[in-house]
């Protein structure tokens, strides 16, 4: 248990991949808030400030790298880790390019994920939440 309490946004279309990361995130002692859309997250990242956000590159509606430009503009300190189960080179290099700490394949390996995320949170300003 990490017990550093930090506030993750995780953000996935995929049901499944939203149970499984709030499994490993709570259970490394993390609050975790999920979205099932990027118009969703929007929404929650207005009420408030996240420690990290897991972002998923392919949702309907609003994708990924949509969500990571308002991201950087309206909370330009918070680390957002992309996911996705469709990699290209070419969307590495955008997400980087528009700010992303790093970009995670799925299926996520847990090991991995937990180290990403622990790098990324040591990075926030906002790591330490009040309960």
């Amino acid at each position: 248990m990490s017990g550093s309490d930090a506030k993750i946004l995780i953000v996935d279309d995929d049901k499944t991949v939203r149970a499984s990361l709030e499994r490993l995130l709570v259970g490394e002692g993390y609050r975790v808030t999920m979205a099932r859309s990027g118009v969703d997250a929007l929404g929650i990242l207005d009420q408030g400030e996240f420690a990290l956000v897991m972002l998923d590159l392919r949702m309907p509606q609003l994708g990924g790298m949509t969500v990571l430009q308002h991201l950087r503009t309206r909370h330009p300190n918070t680390p957002v880790i992309v996911m996705t189960g469709f990699p290209s080179i070419e969307n590495a290099k955008e997400a980087i390019e528009l700010g992303a700490f790093d970009f995670l394949l799925k299926p996520l390996d847990p090991d991995t994920t937990r180290g990403v995320v622990s790098s990324a949170l040591a990075s926030s300003p906002f790591r330490i939440q009040e309960r």
